[in-house]
């Protein structure tokens, strides 16, 4: 189950507000890198913010809203990258294009692999609908073009099936490579899961 989600108690209209939070956030992201989702605290990341924990609890009423709002920003980056990725398979054969999108995709996401690894441990515990789903409805409407624009080769001619498996796949199988590091070198990740979702999406 769940844990009901808690924004921010007081929204930061100003800009030393914004400010404030932001330092906050950032503080926040730091710490749970470095402690985990268990050894943070309220405490712990006002210090690490430079905010004392009653100006920390004007804006997060406890770690949980803090961690929620870090999730938040987190997956608001990983959706906008993913846009770019899709949108670089525009005019592009599908072959190039894929290879060339999840390219992208793997590089934009290995800078954030430490703090996904937490967002991936604690999204299911304040619900993993509300972050993915901004993120996966973008992705879905790039890719359902893609295919419409390519439906003459398509294997399956429900496209709303298809783009579901490729965006799924996709995007779960590139965050468990970026999260879990296998002994794997990119290249040879882009390649196999190029190969995977073209043959599942095209005739030869």
């Amino acid at each position: 189950m769940s844990v009901a989600r808690s924004g921010p108690r007081k929204l930061p209209r100003q800009e030393r507000s914004r400010a404030t939070v932001d330092r906050i956030l950032e503080a926040a992201a730091r710490v749970l890198i470095a402690y985990g989702y268990d050894g943070a605290s309220t405490n712990r990341i006002a210090r690490a913010a430079g905010v004392s924990p009653g100006s920390l609890y004007q804006y997060f009423s406890d770690k949980d809203a803090i961690t929620s709002a870090v999730v938040d920003r987190l997956a608001e980056e990983i959706s906008v990258n993913v846009s770019a990725v899709f949108r670089t398979m525009a005019g592009r054969s599908a072959e190039d294009g894929t290879r060339a999108a999840l390219t992208t995709l793997v590089d934009a996401l290995a800078p954030q692999a430490d703090l996904l690894r937490i967002a991936v441990e604690q999204v299911p515990r304040f619900g993993e609908a509300d972050r993915l789903g901004a993120l996966l409805e973008r992705a879905r409407d790039l890719v359902y073009h893609q295919l419409l624009a390519n439906q003459d080769r398509l294997r399956r001619h429900d496209l709303d099936t298809t783009t579901w498996f490729v965006v799924h796949t996709a995007t779960q199988l590139t965050i468990r490579y970026t999260v879990d590091r296998p002994p794997i070198p990119a290249d040879r990740f882009v390649d196999e899961l190029s190969r995977l979702l073209l043959g599942y999406v095209y005739r030869d």
